[in-house]
């Protein structure tokens, strides 16, 4: 449904506020509704190719549910196996058949070495935004940089000059990122790699306009293969009455944003009441959707007294 749907019902529910109020509420019930319930509407699938032996995730990948490279269901283990007793370790790690998750990274490629990043925005209305790159220098030293007050400040600002593109004067080569942090952006932001001598440029980062702290899922798999991913999405956040919600019963939602209400009063009983309510509505508006689900293989054996069997395939 859309935002403006269910407007004046949120209005009533939470009393006298902004439009910025509702969304904050609604981006929360949302997000409440979805911890309880996987529906169709938050699943996603991708199909997506290998760089390196890595595939890096969009950033509305909240969370891998099953995997299949180069059309055959791999076993998806988690960032922790490889400290597992009798599990492939970091060293003699075998990639056929498996598909593991390696955490969360803040760009979609590593730099291949020493390099420096520029910021290129594609709108003049980006001018001066904030673009900070965190990570570690050549020689393994965590960089920081001046704050133009003499004061040492964690990692360094990327210029964002919009129609021209250089690196950081005082920031050194880095070789790790550890995040990246940005302001919201009327355009899209590339994270560019360069050599010192200023060659080649390599992007690593294209950020949207809303990310403020970009962070992807990564995957290690067998290098040269295609994978399909089934997922969970990313929690919607609203951000204006044109905006979709993946929710499509509007009395279940409103139900979650008294839920979101009253707990934030205190009121937790009736917060948790409500929320029950709003789950059974989900419930059943996923089970009236689905089609019916194949049955388990049943086998019955009849024994006689006198000797034979029968034995009953369902």
């Amino acid at each position: 449904m859309i935002v403006e749907q269910i407007l004046d019902d949120a209005k009533e529910i939470l009393g006298n506020c902004n439009n910025a109020t509702v969304f904050k509420r609604l981006t929360d019930a949302v997000r409440l509704a979805n911890t309880r319930i996987t529906d169709s509407a938050n699943l996603g699938v991708i199909d997506i190719c290998t760089w390196q032996g890595t595939i890096t995730l969009p950033a509305d990948v909240a969370q891998v549910l099953a995997s299949t490279r180069n059309g055959y269901p791999s076993v998806l283990r988690d960032q922790w196996f490889h400290h597992v007793v009798g599990g492939p370790g970091i060293v003699d790690w075998v990639g056929w058949g498996y598909v593991d998750e390696l955490g969360r990274v803040s760009t979609f490629r590593d730099p291949s070495g020493p390099v420096k990043l520029i910021a290129e925005i594609e709108s003049a209305a980006d001018a001066g935004k904030c673009v900070r790159i965190f990570g570690w220098d050549i020689d393994g030293k965590r960089i920081y940089t001046d704050d133009g007050t003499g004061k040492l400040e964690d990692g360094f600002l990327a210029p964002t000059i919009f129609g021209y593109s250089a690196p950081s004067p005082i920031a050194p080569e880095i070789v790790r990122i550890d995040r990246v942090e940005k302001a919201v952006t009327n355009g899209f932001v590339k994270l560019l790699a360069i050599n010192a001598d200023g060659t080649p440029h390599t992007m690593i980062g294209y950020y949207a306009p809303w990310e403020t702290k970009p962070s992807y899922r990564r995957l290690k798999v067998h290098d040269r293969s295609w994978c399909r991913i089934k997922y969970r999405r990313t929690d919607i956040t609203v951000r204006g009455v044109r905006d979709y919600i993946n929710i499509e019963n509007p009395e279940a939602l409103m139900l979650f944003l008294k839920s979101v209400k009253y707990r934030r009063e205190n009121q937790f009983v009736i917060a948790q009441s409500a929320e029950t309510e709003g789950l059974r509505l989900l419930q059943q508006d996923k089970k009236a959707s689905e089609p019916p689900s194949l049955q388990p293989i049943q086998i019955i054996s009849n024994e006689y007294p006198f000797g034979g069997s029968d034995t009953l395939i369902y």
